[in-house]
């Protein structure tokens, strides 16, 4: 399997499953923390990886990628690096919008009233 073949099956599908299912929860201001996560990814991940490469560390074979290297990286390594994290932000943004939503706006009561709001998300709040 090709490396863009992999990113399209397991990666790209993926994103657009969550953008179709989730619609209705982004929004070019909920969106908006991705770009200078990516920036952050980008900068971050691209330096050493490209430094592995180079000193051998692991590599990719000339028949699964498409040829275009930046530095020592095929292109297809630098798509899945922003995918990726398109993929997992895309996820955590949606998940945390259901969680929120499902937040009781209600002040809790009882012995521990003034514990709970200091408490944050209680374990039924994250799991389904």
């Amino acid at each position: 399997m090709t490396y863009a073949r992999f990113l399209g099956l397991f990666v790209l599908v993926p994103i657009v499953v969550q953008l179709f299912l989730y619609r209705r929860t982004f929004s070019a201001r909920t969106l908006a923390p991705m770009g200078l996560l990516l920036c952050v990814v980008y900068a971050a991940t691209s330096p050493w990886d490209n430094v592995a490469v180079k000193w051998g560390l692991w590599g990719f074979d000339p028949e699964r990628i498409w040829g275009i290297k930046l530095g020592w990286l095929p292109l297809e390594e630098y798509l899945f690096f922003g995918l990726q994290t398109l993929l997992v932000g895309l996820w955590a943004r949606a998940r945390l919008a259901r969680v929120l939503e499902g937040a009781s706006p209600a002040p809790a009561r009882g012995p521990d009233a003034s514990r709970a709001s200091d408490a944050g998300l209680a374990p039924g709040e994250v799991s389904p």
